[in-house]
């Protein structure tokens, strides 16, 4: 686990939260378009989601020990080649590189091995996770803000890529597996039990009753889930992304604004163990639709923001509300379909969200310069909440099979 959530850490340059960062000296010093600069997360989510369910068979097959590393390599050489381009061609094409390969062949293998290596505590390893690898969220956006203050934006993305190549290759290669079958153990740490003295677990049990991709895809709250899922993506990094700059046209100064991304990425990593942690006693999917319905109360809160007083509770918020709905819909999964092609299964879910995360930066991108506000992208974005919600409220658990 510990693996794992270093090398999640090490990818924070693909996450929307250090990104947003770069926006505003992104527009100042290259004359950039906000939708020109989404552009690169929208293109780098595409291909992520596009690798989403390749990603989850290999994952099913060999596990994320080639995987991962090759991921990080990725994020770090194109962090370093961010570092030096003035061109917005090679911006946005290198851009989408590093999203995409941070997305998913780091994040998503990891969450998936994770799940896999746990069963009756699911919920609180998944939230241990959270909780370690999401330290970068918290730490990078004052530290990049500061570099760029500092030497501009190369030295932030040359920071950035020294991370990846140095936290997130070697211990992975080295230290990942795919489940504890492998190493002789069985889920929660246990030892393997000889041939016939002890029955599957639950998931197991699951599994061979036949919750293969095929099979789960005919099941109509698998559908509803992954909607719901696009839906909230699409507002996560619609508000993620182009928070700082919102902030900043309300008068904030850009490094107190880094500061409430700060308090965004701490609020996620609360929001990441505690949802995860309640999950393990509580139904995820009311938990999902709680968590939807209070999304949209906290956009309408946004659009009263004047100064940092309402900008960090907001950002701190709405980060919790964010850590659960990353995290959530995984276990989800693996409460109704069990674990036997949960790679498969869940690249599905990864590509839905990988299109929604790629989508809100461009939407409020496009939003924003045919209005010259925020206000019409976060009014529409509380409307999703609601509409995820609902989607949620109908994705009931299906038949053991």
């Amino acid at each position: 686990m510990g693996v794992a959530a270093a090398a999640n850490m090490s990818r924070v340059s693909s996450a929307v939260e250090v990104s947003s960062v770069f926006v505003p000296s992104l527009v100042n010093d290259f004359g950039w378009s906000r939708t020109l600069i989404a552009a690169a997360t929208t293109a780098g989510s595409a291909a992520s989601a596009l690798l989403g369910p390749l990603i989850g068979r290999v994952l099913d097959r060999h596990g994320p020990r080639l995987i991962v590393p090759a991921g990080a390599l990725l994020v770090g050489l194109g962090c370093l080649t961010l570092a030096v381009t003035r061109s917005a061609a090679v911006f946005v094409t290198v851009y989408a590189i590093v999203r995409m390969a941070g997305q998913s062949m780091v994040q998503f293998p990891n969450s998936v091995t994770v799940v896999r290596w746990f069963e009756r505590r699911r919920g609180a390893a998944t939230a241990l996770m959270v909780s370690i690898s999401t330290g970068g969220l918290i730490v990078a956006p004052p530290a990049v803000q500061a570099l760029i203050a500092w030497g501009g934006v190369g030295p932030a993305w040359a920071a950035l890529g020294a991370l990846a190549l140095g936290v997130g290759v070697v211990p992975a290669a080295l230290l990942l597996c795919r489940r504890p079958e492998d190493m002789g153990l069985r889920p929660d740490g246990g030892s393997a039990a000889p041939s016939g003295t002890a029955g599957p677990t639950a998931d197991e049990a699951q599994g061979a009753a036949g919750y293969t991709v095929h099979t789960a895809a005919a099941d109509r709250a698998l559908w509803l889930i992954v909607g719901a899922t696009f839906a909230v993506s699409l507002v996560m990094t619609g508000v993620g992304f182009h928070q700082l700059a919102y902030y900043v046209e309300r008068g904030i100064q850009a490094s107190m604004a880094a500061l409430v991304v700060s308090a965004f990425a701490l609020g996620l990593t609360a929001g990441g163990v505690a949802w995860s942690w309640l999950a393990d006693r509580v139904d995820a999917r009311w938990l999902l639709m709680v968590l939807y319905l209070v999304a949209a109360v906290l956009l309408g809160l946004l659009l009263n923001v004047r100064g940092p007083a309402e900008a960090f509770p907001f950002g701190f918020g709405f980060g919790m509300l964010v850590g659960g709905s990353m995290s959530l819909p995984t276990l989800l999964f693996a409460s109704y379909y069990g674990q036997r092609s949960l790679g498969a299964i869940a690249g599905v879910l990864h590509m839905a969200r990988g299109f929604g995360l790629g989508l809100g930066p461009l939407v409020a991108g496009v939003l924003y310069d045919a209005a010259g506000t925020y206000e019409p992208a976060f009014q529409a974005f509380a409307a999703v909440c609601i509409v995820a919600a609902v989607l949620m409220a109908a994705a009931r658990r299906p038949a053991r099979r």
